[in-house]
């Protein structure tokens, strides 16, 4: 492979290497002013190629023009022998003005649009529906051009970056010490950077105080302040409202309020160097609205089909989970019951219904939380609907039928689904329930993510925290039996709040440099981009050389006046904003030699070569010149060569190169000079080593020199040993690298590991000598576990206990706040975790350990075991929790809560209902838990009239309990109260339930049945509805009973009947014969039964509707889109009612039929005029005739346009359709030319 495919990391030196400015380093290629990396060794994905490439402070490729693309091309064919594909930056981007058959493409690496010139490198047509697709180099039968791919796989890629930034690719490793001797970095002082941004919290029926926290890591110590507002401008603290309080980054409301506390915020934080903003957070309220009064109308299934009841609607923040209740009696387990489905869309399903099922469902809605960030409520609200018939037609069992996924699966919850949430995806299927179901679940563009599971029979498909790379295209399967199945794909596309591919680095850059930044950030849809400075929005400013273009800023001729400060990029999309934070220092001094001084002698063998070190700190770079004596050398390429990073290397040895080598570094602010002084020796020297301590983040590169001296002609070997020994090179992380450049040769470790912490030794053997250097290199990042994590005795109580753990090693970073989380011994693996902890709030000051750290964690429920672990976090992230403590037992004491979901109704006449749902075990606050029942009737009058009649429960797994108060007291209110007891005590009691008595039969019937012919088939029914008084309707109405027969049947022995649900005053009755005189008679009913029958009314239906449909149907042109339609009518028979007139139905052809406008022309009417037609459109018609009957027939489709009627087929039409939507512009008789002439051919 060429030099220049070589992988260059030369960021990740150990030594600060340095650039001559306005020069591409040796591993680059320079063209027109810019430097480019052609990188094969590692192939990496388009993200993760961004990340790279923002390491050297450069972009993925964008090509400006054609002569950029041939030479790119031309670089190529020269240098890529595998013929691989190269990631660009170009995305497909609708906004920008390059189009390609419809479809705008933009770089990403530059914001700005593909020239359209450029449109014609594509070798295939792209297929923008590809997720996450992006433009490549590949290779086609004609020469190397563009494809539109799939960004996820890894592949080579080409970085950028203008020649004037190349000084950033080498030293991109200045950190905030650059140009300090000898500093503390304890004591380095910087601006502030967010460790944990705020989140969004959505309170639910809480009395809690509500938290919500960022943590910044500045020195000097930031100040904060918390703002909200569409504009952020009032600034929330206790002179807002003595509710609000705000410690560090910690804002507290205590008391929150929907109406005072419901905003956006966001957290400030500033010091001497600048100020940065938070993410934009949410502060909201949950609700849960009430259902309708009114009953909703049931469910008519016939037997042994599948079936679905829907639960009422309701208004609900921000999510609610579903159960059902049978007959007012028993819930409905799915997990027992495997032919019946409750869906998150609130519906219940069963695959085969059996008479068994005819019931009336009560559906229970209970509000709940989206995510940990949601303050929840130990008594959650829930409302209960009204009963829900399903009435159940007998008919004989069907063969074995199915399985056949139901038409509303495969089902997405919740909708819309976002990355980050816990994705359910259902499937379900209407079938035989003789044999099981057994369904599977597969994804078809790539594998399934490692984290999804199944549940509900394998129904269910949970996807946990979902990232957008799970969007794509699942399948379910259902199988019954060996041969019988159904299957179903749903195409997965998930949104995203953006988050940011690679934060914003920090910028230590020369003055009247130029510096650009790229923010690479990903979210569905795209995101679009704000730059700020502290804390205010910019734009582009032409007086302070700033030039923004979306998500890259430019500053250029840099001053430390105008530009110094906090900088931030803001990534928004309909779902949020983040934003990234780093700080731009610009500096001038003169150069120092403090940190990397020369060598006072080196070592090098005859005929040998060296590199001798010159690694100067300065700002502007310094300029390198180097002397032998008093000689000043020129660096020739073939004796001497002056290094682009100041070093210099010399050739071929001989004993006149020994000597005094001076290096002097000049810029504008001063001059240094040091000084090496070179001997000539026999045998190999390693004369650039390993440097002794360096440092590394986890998940990054490091590369660690090895560069030998020796005579030419010698055989050498180098070897590399960890810590003590032989390094087993074949593993992924390791990569030697031993080029003929000097300086070029040594061990990368790549994407370093915790483990790969340890003493790396090279020795460099030749047949006469060896010689070895050694370096420790230490890896940075999250920190290691807690170790001893207990709870410190006598702290315990019934409901908090105080942990104490000794904090573990920082790895290199300093640890912020640490997290606990626990679980009870109920729920082993469920872990609940408490806020941020701030080090300062858990340190023990009185400890002589300054590690030891201990914290109370209240809210615990008491009779319950817990244990407890520790996370830790600092600016790398967070680490591993520690092991966990071991169980502590809480104080038992009385229940903490009481039943929730207090309820009732229903029953027999005379009956008092009333259902809770009992406590879990861990609720009890003891072994065992019993309930006190308080009931009264509402507005008693009687003597003892007002007085709690109190009931217990002893069995704690009872949810309900039937009282006897007499037939007269039929649908009377109660009150109702529950109470958890043990032997402790007793708990709280819950909130007053009103509860309804049973209902008493109705004793009034229907008044002033009327009836009507609708059609053929069916007849409407109309009465006056009952007063819907406790005295008349003696409950709640549920509904009317329409019964019907023949007239001179009997009304007992062949009735049949229809329900119509709710306090109704009419109904249909369908099905009917025609031409034929029936009865009908109308029935009240309640929960308790039927009412009385109403009078008898008879009603005769209609004969047939039109039994034929219009002939010779011609279209032609009516004006400016409008079209004339002519038919010849139909004759009616004397089995068919009379004409009334003429529907014509006319949609575009390549939509569903379901789309269709419906015109009604009245009357014998055999011609109409359609208007507001669209141009360049196709439309399908069909037209029937309507008479008293009905609507007749349809006719055969018949194809126009508004200039005239087109004869083509229905499958052409779409293609025609799809034609005329790319854009093009074209008159519709010129499609009806293209049209006969495909015609003819064909």
């Amino acid at each position: 492979m060429v030099s220049q495919i070589v992988v260059t990391l030369l960021i990740v030196l150990g030594h600060s290497l340095a650039q001559v400015l306005y020069e591409c380093p040796d591993d680059w290629v320079t063209y027109n002013g810019y430097c480019y990396l052609f990188q094969s060794d590692l192939p990496s994905s388009y993200d993760d190629a961004k990340s790279s490439c923002s390491i050297h402070g450069a972009g993925v490729l964008s090509v400006d023009n054609m002569e950029e693309n041939f030479y790119i091309t031309t670089w190529l064919q020269k240098n890529d022998p595998f013929q691989q594909e190269w990631y660009t930056s170009g995305v497909y981007d609708p906004i920008n003005s390059a189009t390609l058959n419809g479809s705008t493409y933009k770089w990403e690496s530059t914001g700005n649009a593909i020239e359209n010139a450029l449109m014609s490198q594509f070798i295939e047509a792209p297929n923008i529906k590809i997720v996450k697709g992006v433009i490549v180099y590949s290779y086609g039968p004609i020469g190397i051009g563009w494809k539109y791919v799939d960004g996820t796989p890894k592949k080579a890629y080409i970085c950028k970056i203008a020649e004037k930034e190349a000084y950033r690719i080498v030293l991109t490793n200045r950190g905030f010490d650059y140009g300090i001797e000898n500093p503390d970095m304890n004591k380095l002082e910087f601006g502030p950077y967010f460790i944990q941004q705020p989140h969004s919290v959505v309170v639910v029926s809480s009395m809690e105080p509500l938290v919500v926290e960022c943590i910044v890591l500045a020195n000097p110590e930031p100040v904060y302040k918390w703002f909200r507002g569409n504009n952020f401008v009032t600034e929330v603290n206790e002179d807002l409202d003595s509710r609000y309080s705000v410690t560090n980054g910690k804002l507290t409301i205590t008391d929150p309020d929907d109406v005072k506390d419901s905003n956006l915020y966001r957290c400030q934080a500033e010091n001497k160097f600048g100020k940065i903003i938070s993410d934009t957070v949410e502060i909201s309220f949950g609700y849960l609205g009430e259902f309708n009064n009114v009953q909703d109308a049931g469910t008519r299934a016939k037997a042994y089909e599948g079936a679905q009841v829907t639960c009422s609607k309701l208004n609900y923040k921000p999510a609610v989970v579903y159960t059902w209740i049978k007959a007012g009696q028993q819930f409905v387990r799915p997990e027992y019951q495997t032919y019946i489905f409750i869906s998150a869309n609130g519906r219940l399903y069963f695959s085969e219904v059996t008479m068994s099922d005819e019931a009336e469902y009560t559906c229970v809605v209970s509000l709940s939380g989206v995510n940990q960030y949601t303050i929840g409520s130990l008594q959650p609200p829930s409302r209960n609907s009204l009963p829900i018939p399903l009435i159940v037609d007998a008919q004989m069992p069907q063969a074995d039928w199915g399985p056949v996924i139901q038409n509303d699966f495969i089902g997405v919850y919740p909708s819309p689904p976002l990355a980050g949430q816990d994705i359910r995806m259902e499937c379900f299927a209407y079938g035989s329930t003789t044999s099981p179901f057994f369904y599977t679940w597969t994804r078809e563009d790539k594998p399934m993510s490692t984290s999804a599971f199944l549940t509900d029979s394998n129904r269910v498909l949970i996807i946990p925290e979902a990232k957008l790379e799970d969007s794509g295209t699942y399948r379910c399967t259902v199988r019954r039996g060996a041969s019988k199945s159904d299957t179903k794909v749903i195409s997965l596309t998930l949104g995203a709040r953006p988050y940011f591919l690679n934060q914003l680095q920090n910028q230590h850059a020369d003055i009247d440099s130029q510096l650009t930044w790229i923010c690479n950030a990903r979210g569905s849809p795209e995101p679009v981009y704000t730059w700020y400075k502290n804390g205010v929005k910019i734009v582009t400013d032409p007086d302070k050389r700033i030039t923004i273009q979306k998500n890259v800023l430019i500053i250029s001729h840099l001053s430390a006046d105008i530009h110094d400060g906090m900088y931030q990029c803001g990534a928004a999309n309909t779902h949020g904003t983040s934003i990234t934070s780093a700080q731009l220092r610009v500096l001038a001094f003169k150069p120092n030699l403090n940190k990397y001084p020369p060598p006072e002698t080196l070592m090098a063998p005859l005929t040998g070569n060296i590199t001798i070190r010159c690694q100067p700190e300065g700002s502007p770079f310094p300029k390198i010149e180097w002397t032998h004596g008093s000689n000043a050398i020129t660096s020739d390429g073939s004796k001497y060569t002056i290094l682009s990073n100041g070093n210099l290397f010399i050739t071929s040895l001989t004993n006149g190169d020994q000597g005094r080598y001076t290096c002097k570094a000049s810029n504008t602010y001063g001059v240094i000079e040091g000084s090496t002084t070179l001997t000539i020796a026999e045998g190999t020297t390693i004369i650039l080593g390993p440097t002794d301590q360096q440092d590394v983040i986890i998940n990054k590169t490091i590369f660690l020199n090895c560069d030998a001296s020796h005579p030419n002609g010698m055989d050498v070997v180098y070897e590399w040993t960890f810590n003590g020994f032989p390094l087993f090179l074949e593993e992924m992380y390791y990569k030697v690298v031993q080029d003929a450049n000097q300086g070029s040769n040594g061990l990368y470790v790549v994407n370093a590991q915790f483990r790969h912490e340890g003493m790396y030794t090279c020795t460099v053997r030749t047949p006469f000598n060896s010689q070895s250097k050694s370096a420790y290199v230490t890896i940075k990042g999250p920190p290691k576990e807690a170790a001893g994590v207990h709870t410190l005795p006598g702290t315990t109580t019934s409901s908090q206990t105080t942990v104490a753990w000794t904090a573990g090693s920082g790895s290199g970073g300093q640890i912020i706040a640490h997290f606990i989380q626990y679980a009870s011994d109920e729920f082993p693996n469920d872990w609940t975790e408490t806020d941020a902890i701030l080090v300062a709030d858990s340190y023990r000051q009185n400890d002589v350990n300054e590690n030891k750290h201990s914290y109370t964690v209240t809210g615990l429920n008491p009779g319950s075991g817990y244990r407890f672990r520790v996370v830790a976090q600092n600016e790398y992230g967070r680490g591993d929790p520690s092991l966990p403590s071991p169980y502590i037992q809480m104080f038992s004491a009385a229940p903490a809560i009481a039943p929730r979901n207090l309820r009732g109704g229903g029953g027999s006449v005379g009956d008092l209902v009333i259902r809770w749902d009992p406590l879990h075990r861990s609720e009890y606050g003891s072994t065992t838990v019993n309930y006190k029942i308080y009931w009264r009737q509402q507005n008693d009058k009687s003597k003892d009239g007002g007085l709690w009649i109190v009931d217990y429960i002893v069995d704690p797994n009872q949810d309900m309990m039937v009282k006897q108060v007499g037939v007269d007291n039929y649908y009377l209110i109660y009150e109702v109260i529950i109470q958890a007891n043990n032997s402790f005590g007793f708990g709280p009691n819950s909130s007053v339930a009103e509860v309804y008595s049973a209902d008493g039969i109705p004793l009034v019937a229907p008044l002033n049945v009327q009836s009507v012919t609708h059609n053929t088939s069916a007849v409407d029914v109309w009465w006056e509805p009952l007063a819907e008084t406790r005295e008349i309707a003696r409950g709640k109405i549920l509904g009317y009973q329409i019964n019907y027969w023949i007239e001179g049947e009997s009304p007992d022995l062949y009735r049949q009947f229809i329900r119509y649900y709710g306090n109704c005053d009419k109904g249909v009755v369908i099905g009917l014969p025609n031409d034929i005189n029936a009865v009908v008679d109308v029935q009240v009913y309640n929960q308790a039964g039927l009412g009385p029958r109403s009078s008898w009314y008879i009603y005769e239906t209609h004969s047939f509707q039109p039994l034929t449909y219009p002939q010779e149907i011609r279209v032609t042109s009516a004006g400016q889109y409008q079209a004339r339609v002519w038919w010849r009518g139909v004759t009616i028979t004397v089995l068919e009612e009379d004409l009334t007139g003429y529907s014509l139905f006319y949609w575009v052809a390549s939509e569903n039929y379901r789309s269709a406008t419906e015109v009604f022309v009245p009357g014998r009417a055999h011609e109409t005029v359609l208007t507001n037609l669209s141009d360049n459109r196709i439309y399908a018609l069909r037209l029937a005739a309507v008479g008293k009957g009905g609507t007749g027939s349809r006719t055969p489709i018949t194809y126009f346009t508004f200039e005239g009627q087109v004869l083509i087929d229905s499958s052409f039409a779409e293609t025609i359709d799809t034609f005329l939507s790319i854009g093009v512009q074209i008159q519709s008789y010129i499609v009806i030319i293209v049209v006969g002439i495909i015609l003819a051919l064909v």
